[in-house]
């Protein structure tokens, strides 16, 4: 059986390993034995990075992008603590949770904070190749959310209960790579008590043998072979 001799820090994105399956966590947390991965496309890094330089330059302002200027956005405006934001974003620091129980720590990196009547909302950029929809924004980006949510109430900044996600898809290219895209403001309801429960439940398994691999998990049926 595994010990844990340190505080443990996980992410969103850990979290959501642990949801799809939990011997695929175990395994990268515990062994350091990680799914395999193909190369890591660059183009959504550079999309994330020039969309926070564009919206920084409103936050300057004091304004929203004029493609936030809708019903769904009123009386919504950007976080305006540039510096403390940077911190939010930067992986040496970023967003941080801290369990009162065990220490744990559940640490993101925030890309963008909206405020509305004394309350905060998680923002974040996602770019994709098609146009978006709710179900599947929900199905891949509610633990994220969630996460977002309970971090920000951890560093005393109250959430209504929801987060945006702001999707950027390809719909025309003009003369001289001038890319038009379509943008989509998807609204997702949040739980802080549900990400709470889910950091705890992925932190249980970590001091305890191998769980049993999800049913429908191709990596684990493929180590499984690879063993054999």
């Amino acid at each position: 059986m595994a010990t844990l001799t340190k505080a443990v820090t996980l992410s969103p994105s850990a979290l959501s390993l642990f949801k799809d399956c939990s011997r695929c966590f175990w395994l990268e947390r515990v062994q350091g034995i990680k799914r395999p991965r193909g190369i890591f496309p660059s183009l959504p890094g550079g999309m994330d990075r020039v969309i926070k330089t564009y919206f920084d330059t409103f936050r300057a302002k004091g304004a929203l992008p004029p493609e936030l200027c809708i019903d769904a956005f009123k009386g919504i405006h950007l976080y305006a603590d540039q510096a403390r934001l940077e911190g939010w974003r930067e992986w040496r620091t970023g967003l941080k949770y801290q369990d009162p129980e065990d220490g744990a720590v559940l640490s993101g990196m925030l890309d963008d904070l909206l405020e509305k009547d004394g309350l905060y909302i998680p923002f974040d950029y996602k770019t994709k190749g098609s146009p978006a929809n709710e179900e599947d924004a929900t199905k891949y980006y509610q633990t994220q959310l969630d996460c977002y949510a309970l971090m920000l109430e951890g560093n005393g900044l109250k959430t209504p209960g929801y987060g945006f996600l702001l999707y950027y898809s390809p719909k025309v290219v003009g003369e001289r790579g001038q890319v038009q895209f379509e943008i989509q403001p998807i609204r997702i309801g949040t739980d802080t008590d549900r990400a709470r429960d889910l950091f705890r439940r992925a932190l249980s398994i970590l001091t305890g043998p191998a769980p049993k691999a999800a049913s429908k998990c191709e990596y684990c049926g493929w180590l499984e072979k690879f063993r054999k």
